[in-house]
């Protein structure tokens, strides 16, 4: 049996230590106490109710690997994703740093570019199990793992379906319904980035980034999506919000209607809208490409762990990655994909968004294909890159430079960062 004690750590953070009931190990070794930090996607504090969903999922997964290891004792904090790198900071600074860091890949590439986090080795045989599109999302520009690939959450759309009776299939469709319907986005690259793709935008994105000019076309390409977001935000129904919490905010309160919503926050929507809620794909744009778009979550390595603590976290990198960890931790939560592809075929049918996600790693594992289209893995782990496209983004939607400036502003950031 386990012992759960909870510890509030200020107003942003939740602890969660669980204990076994022996002093030592069936081994005989001494306990090892295993510090993890994990980010919680909420942007003020960490309440008791993000606690507690957070809990049923963790606090099982942990009890698993501690029945193989009754010397470990995993303790876990919670910590709002707003405040996190300042955490991980602080705690390092004080030699008291996490050994475990769960968090997404790109918060993960910010610690280890500050020098927070050390880089994570896989075996051959665990790199063929998880696609290479993944592995580049985790992959800084030194060619270092900055920490284990473990699940995808997907991106959706979340409705409230008594003012909504079918999500918008397409972005042509959603423009058409906005007198009738209030639409939600979040103004940030990683929420917006599918819109990109809707429109085959990354295409000139990919280009730049080899240092090729893009076609006419590709760049026509750019252009129209960026047309997009400024006449979208135009519409009297259709705002852009700075985060995704405001988003579930006004989907919950009922001043929004359809937003744009990841597979983490289903267990939050669902509590608030109960049967009001509406789940589907997002809408197709003129690629007419379903492509689906994930976050990926990775466990990474601290700085401050001794060697019996590294031992240990090592020890749950392996175990989380195996299959039959992976299927259990997603079909417990069912808000994520796994990332191996032997657990993934597994549950997809399970999780919303799910066998899109899976048709991804099919068409990855093609050797002929899986190298390109990276051009959102480039950006996203590139802070420079990635500034320079937001701040586009934003010049665009506010209407301080016309998709055309944008387009090119863009274009030669991209070059100018290689």
């Amino acid at each position: 049996m386990f012992r759960t004690w909870l510890r509030w750590t200020g107003c942003c953070a939740v602890g969660l230590l669980i204990g076994g009931c022996s002093i030592g190990s069936e081994t005989g070794g001494p306990p090892v106490v295993v510090k993890i930090l994990r980010t919680i996607d909420n942007a003020e504090v960490v309440s008791s109710e993000d606690y507690e969903r957070l809990q049923r999922v963790n606090e099982s997964i942990l009890e698993q690997f501690a029945s193989v290891d009754p010397s470990v004792r995993p303790q876990l904090t919670l910590s709002t994703r707003k405040h996190f790198v300042d955490e991980v900071a602080r705690q390092t600074a004080s030699g008291f740093g996490p050994d475990l860091i769960l968090t997404d890949s790109e918060t993960a590439m910010e610690l280890y570019q500050r020098r927070l986090l050390d880089p994570v080795t896989l075996q051959d045989a665990d790199e063929q199990d998880i696609p290479r599109a993944v592995l580049h999302l985790a992959t800084a520009k030194d060619g270092q793992l900055v920490g284990r690939p473990v699940n995808q959450f997907m991106q959706l759309a979340c409705y409230d379906k008594t003012k909504v009776s079918q999500s918008p299939p397409t972005l042509q469709s959603l423009e058409a319904t906005s007198d009738s319907a209030n639409y939600g986005f979040a103004l940030q690259l990683k929420d917006l980035f599918w819109s990109a793709e809707a429109f085959g935008a990354s295409a000139a994105m990919e280009a730049a980034l080899d240092n090729k000019t893009p076609t006419a076309e590709e760049q026509q390409r750019m252009t129209r999506w960026l047309q997009w977001l400024k006449s979208a935000s135009y519409q009297q129904n259709i705002r852009f919000l700075n985060s995704q919490a405001a988003l579930r905010k006004g989907l919950s309160s009922g001043e929004l209607d359809w937003i744009t919503c990841w597979s983490s926050s289903l267990p939050e929507l669902r509590d608030k809208l109960k049967d009001r809620l509406g789940i589907a794909g997002l809408p197709i744009g003129p690629s007419e490409k379903a492509i689906p778009t994930t976050r990926l979550q990775v466990w990474a390595l601290g700085k401050n762990s001794s060697s019996a603590q590294r031992q240990k976290a090592l020890a749950m990198l392996d175990f989380i990655g195996k299959p039959w960890a992976q299927k259990t931790f997603a079909l417990q939560a069912r808000t994520s994909m796994p990332v191996n592809q032997k657990a993934a075929p597994i549950v997809a049918s399970k999780i919303p968004g799910g066998l899109n996600t899976l048709q991804m790693y099919l068409q990855t594992s093609d050797k002929t294909k899986r190298d390109k289209h990276q051009a959102k893995a480039r950006v996203f782990r590139d802070p420079a890159r990635y500034e320079a496209i937001s701040t586009a983004l934003l010049d665009t939607i506010y209407d301080i430079h016309s998709p055309e400036e944008a387009t090119k502003e863009i274009l030669s950031s991209l070059k100018d960062s290689l």
